[in-house]
C-alpha cells in the first residue's frame, strides 16, 4: 500500500464547521478518511494554537497529525488599526511542496481545507508531478475552483445540529438549572457550562458532540450572552448567562413556574476553589464574590470565534 501525505487548514477546517455545521471539527475522522487512500506518512494541521482551546491540540495528537503551531503576526496599517495576519498557510505550502520533491514515493495528497488560495499548489502537484489530490473540506463551504483544480473531492462527514422546541425548550430549562446550582463562588463560564451539560443532559435528547454547537446556536440568537465579570481576586472573565427576557426563555421558565415539581435552588460541589486563578472561559469554574459586569452585546462570538 502506497503512502499519502495529510495536510490540515485548522483554522478552515474549524471555523467553517463551527459556523457553518455549529460543531467540532473530528480529527479522528480525518486519519481515518486518510487511511482509505493508503498508509499515512505524513499527517500535520496548521494553525496558531494559541487561537484555539487546548483540548483541540491534545485531540490531533490522539489522533497522529502533528500540530505545527505559528503564531499570527499582529502589525498597524497606515491609520494605526491593528491587523493579525495568520502565516500558517503559507508554512503549509512550503511543507506540501518540500514533501512533493523529497518524498517522491508519496503520490496522494489530502488537502483538508476549502480555501481556494491553495489553487495553484494544487494544480501544480497534479498537472507537473502527476500526484493524487484529494479535497477534504467542509460541505457548503469549501471553494469549487479548488475542488475543479484537484479532480478528486471527499468532503467531511457532519450532521445537522438536532433543532426541535422540544430540544429547544428541555435545552434551555436544564442551562436555568444549572445557574440555579451555582453557589457564591463561582462564575458561569462557557466551558463550565458546557461541560455540567454533557454530564447531565437527558439521554436521547441531544447528541453529545452537538451540545456546543447548540451552546453557540444559543449565542447567535440571543437567548445566550456573553459579559465580562471580574472576580474578587481581580480576574477577569467572560461569562456565558441565560438571557432571562429573551421571548423563547420568558416562555419556558414561565411554564417551569406553573410546575409543582419543581424544587427549590440547590448548590452542587463539582467545581473545586483550588485550581479556580487557573482557569479561563474554556475550563469549568471561576471563584468570586461580587462580580462587577460590563456588558459585551447581546450575543457575540465567543473568544475563540473572534477574527
Amino acid at each position: 500500500m502506497h503512502e499519502v501525505a495529510a495536510f490540515v487548514d485548522l483554522e478552515n477546517i474549524r471555523y467553517s464547521m463551527l459556523n457553518r455545521w455549529h460543531q467540532e471539527p473530528d480529527p479522528l475522522a480525518w486519519r481515518d478518511k486518510a487511511r482509505k487512500y493508503g498508509l499515512i506518512g505524513i499527517a500535520r494541521a496548521y494553525a496558531d494554537f494559541d487561537q484555539h482551546p487546548p483540548q483541540l491540540r491534545q485531540r490531533l495528537n490522539v489522533a497522529g497529525f502533528e500540530a505545527e503551531h505559528y503564531p499570527v503576526k499582529r502589525y498597524r496599517d497606515r491609520d494605526g488599526t491593528e491587523r493579525i495576519r495568520s502565516i500558517a498557510d503559507l508554512h503549509m505550502v512550503i511543507d506540501i511542496v518540500d514533501t512533493a520533491l523529497g518524498r517522491p514515493n508519496i503520490d496522494t495528497f489530502l488537502f483538508f481545507t476549502g480555501d481556494g488560495d491553495f489553487i495553484r499548489v494544487v494544480a501544480m502537484l497534479r498537472n507537473r508531478l502527476g500526484k493524487q489530490v484529494v479535497i477534504c473540506g467542509v460541505p457548503e463551504t469549501t471553494s469549487r475552483d479548488l475542488v475543479i483544480a484537484a479532480g478528486e473531492e471527499d468532503s467531511l462527514d457532519v450532521s445537522e445540529v438536532v433543532s426541535s422546541p422540544e430540544v429547544d425548550a428541555a435545552l434551555i430549562a436544564r442551562i436555568e438549572e444549572y445557574e440555579r446550582s451555582l453557589y457564591g463562588g463561582f462564575l458561569p463560564t462557557q466551558g463550565n457550562l458546557i461541560a455540567w451539560l454533557k454530564q447531565r443532559l437527558e439521554v436521547g435528547l441531544l447528541p453529545s458532540e452537538q451540545i456546543d454547537g447548540k451552546i453557540l446556536e444559543f449565542i447567535r440568537q440571543g437567548i445566550l450572552y456573553k459579559q465580562l465579570e471580574t472576580s474578587s481576586r481581580g480576574k477577569t472573565l467572560t461569562t456565558t448567562r441565560l438571557r432571562r427576557d429573551h421571548p423563547a426563555v420568558e416562555r419556558i421558565l414561565g411554564k417551569m413556574l406553573l410546575d409543582p415539581s419543581r424544587g427549590e435552588p440547590y448548590a452542587h460541589g463539582d467545581l473545586d476553589d483550588e485550581d479556580d486563578e487557573e482557569q479561563d472561559d474554556d475550563v469549568p469554574g471561576m471563584g468570586y464574590e461580587r462580580p462587577v459586569p460590563r456588558m459585551l452585546g447581546a450575543h457575540p462570538w465567543p473568544p475563540d470565534l473572534r477574527d
